[in-house]
C-alpha cells in the first residue's frame, strides 16, 4: 500500500473542483500547517493570500537544503519533502493560503498556531497545528487534564471567527495531534451561524477531551460530522475522555507513539487503509492511562504539569531541542528541584511503572540501556538508568521496579 506520497503521484493531477477534499487530503493539510508561514502568509489581519506554489518558492528560498529546516525533535521532517511534492500539483499549486497565525507564549500558556486554505471549488479549509517543539506547547497538553479550558482552545475558537466573518461558503476543519482537539472543540464552540457552514471537522489522532464535550448538545449535533481518525496502535488519540466513533487506520510503523505520524498512514486510492478496530495494545493504554488520570485530583495533575515542566526547563531550554542539547545536565537539575516538585514527578513514575504502560516509557528506556542514545526522539528522554536513579528528598528510588531485566522484556 501507498501512503500521503503515492497518493499526491496518484491524485495530484485532479483539483478539488473535479475531486472535492477526503480524509487524505485532510491529513496532508493538517501536516503542512506545522511547517512555519511567517512572513510568508499574511495574517488574519489581512485578506491578501498567496498561492501554496508561491509560498512554497518563499519557503525553499530561506532553505534551499530542506534537512537544515528546524522541525524539531518529534515533528517528521519528511513534512519539508511532502510541501514540495504539493507545489508542483494541479491539486494543490493554486491553493490559496491565508490568516497565518504562530501565538506561542510562556506567561499565559499557550501555544497555537492556525492557518486556512481556500480551494478551488470553495472550502474554506481551516487547520490547526499540534503540539510543536516548544516545552510551553507540551505544558499546555497536560494542562488539559485539569482545565475545562487550555488558552489554545479559546484561540482556536477566536480564529475560526475571523475566518468565517471574512470568506463565504462552506467550512472543514481539520488538525493533526492537538490540532485535531481544536478543530473539533473550534466547530462546537462555535456560534450557530458558523457551525451551520461547517460541513466536516477532521481529528487526525487528537486527544480527547473532559467527559462535559461529549454531553454537550452542541457536539452531539456536530458529532455526525467529526471524523476521527487514529492509527491502529493509537497512543495520543486514546488520551483522556473520546468518542468510541472513530475510524481506524493501519500505519507501517509498528510502534504506538511512531505511528502517531500520519505520514506514515497506508493510502489506498483517496482513501485510507481501514481497519476494523484498535489493537489490544491501545485498548490497554486507553484504559490504563485515562484510569491514571482519573485516579489523581484536578490539584495532583495541576501539580504534576507543572513539575514536569520545570524538570525538563534545565538550563533555560524552551525546546525539546534544547533540552536534548543540554540533557547530560538533567540528572543534576532534577536534584535541584524543590523536594515537592521531585516528588510529584517520582509519584506519576512510579504510577507510570505500576500500570506497566511500556508502550509509552518502555520503548524509549529500551534505546537507552547500556548505550549512547542515537541521535533523534529518544534522546528526549531520560534513560533507564537515569529515571531509576531519580529519587526524592529522602532519597528512595522512584522507578524501583525498572531494571535491565524487565526492560528487556519490552
Amino acid at each position: 500500500m501507498g501512503t500521503v506520497f503515492d497518493y499526491l503521484d496518484w491524485r495530484g493531477d485532479l483539483t478539488f473542483s473535479a475531486c472535492p477534499l477526503c480524509e487524505v487530503d485532510s491529513l496532508i493539510f493538517s501536516m503542512i500547517s506545522y511547517i512555519d508561514f511567517t512572513d510568508i502568509v499574511s495574517p488574519p489581519e489581512s485578506v491578501s493570500g498567496v498561492s501554496l506554489m508561491a509560498a512554497a518558492n518563499s519557503f525553499f528560498s530561506r532553505y534551499p537544503t530542506p534537512k537544515d529546516y528546524p522541525m524539531g525533535i518529534l515533528i517528521p521532517k519528511e513534512i519539508v519533502k511532502l510541501f514540495a511534492k504539493m507545489k508542483d500539483t494541479p491539486r494543490f499549486r493554486n491553493v490559496e493560503i491565508h490568516a497565518f497565525v504562530n501565538d506561542t507564549d510562556v506567561e499565559r500558556q499557550i501555544q497555537f498556531s492556525a492557518v486556512t486554505f481556500l480551494l478551488d471549488d470553495g472550502t474554506v479549509l481551516v487547520t490547526y497545528r499540534g503540539t510543536d517543539d516548544t516545552l510551553i506547547g507540551w505544558k499546555e497538553d497536560l494542562n488539559m487534564t485539569f482545565l475545562p479550558v487550555v488558552p489554545s482552545q479559546s484561540a482556536a475558537v477566536a480564529y475560526l471567527k475571523s475566518v468565517a466573518d471574512v470568506w463565504e461558503g462552506p467550512i472543514t476543519l481539520t488538525g493533526h495531534s492537538k490540532g485535531g482537539n481544536l478543530a473539533v472543540y473550534a466547530a462546537v464552540h462555535s456560534e450557530e451561524r458558523i457551525r451551520s457552514r461547517i460541513t466536516d471537522v477532521f481529528s487526525n489522532d487528537g486527544p480527547g477531551f473532559g467527559t462535559y464535550i461529549l454531553d454537550d448538545p452542541a457536539y452531539l449535533e456536530m458529532r455526525p460530522r467529526i471524523h476521527s481518525i487514529v492509527p491502529q496502535s493509537s497512543v495520543v488519540g486514546m488520551l483522556l475522555e473520546h468518542d468510541e466513533n472513530y475510524t481506524v487506520v493501519k500505519s507501517r510503523q509498528k510502534s504506538g507513539l511512531l505511528q502517531h505520524n500520519g505520514l506514515s498512514w497506508e493510502v489506498l486510492g483517496n482513501a485510507f487503509v481501514h481497519l476494523e478496530e484498535i489493537s489490544a495494545e491501545s485498548r490497554r493504554i486507553d484504559k490504563t492511562v485515562n484510569r491514571l488520570i482519573k485516579d489523581m485530583t484536578p490539584e495532583q495533575r495541576e501539580e504534576f504539569s507543572e513539575a514536569a515542566y520545570q524538570l525538563f526547563s534545565v538550563e533555560g531550554a524552551q525546546t525539546l531541542t534544547d533540552f536534548v542539547a543540554v540533557r547530560k545536565s538533567w540528572l543534576a537539575h532534577s536534584k535541584s528541584l524543590d523536594p515537592k516538585v521531585h516528588k510529584t514527578v517520582q509519584r506519576m513514575l512510579s504510577a507510570l511503572v505500576a500500570l506497566n504502560t511500556k508502550e509509552i516509557v518502555g520503548g524509549f528506556l529500551k534505546k537507552g540501556v547500556g548505550k549512547t542514545p542515537r541521535k533523534g526522539a529518544s534522546e528526549a528522554v531520560p534513560t533507564a538508568q537515569e529515571l531509576s536513579s531519580f529519587s526524592d528528598e529522602n532519597g528512595a528510588e522512584c522507578v524501583s521496579n525498572v531494571s535491565e531485566e524487565n526492560i528487556s522484556e519490552v
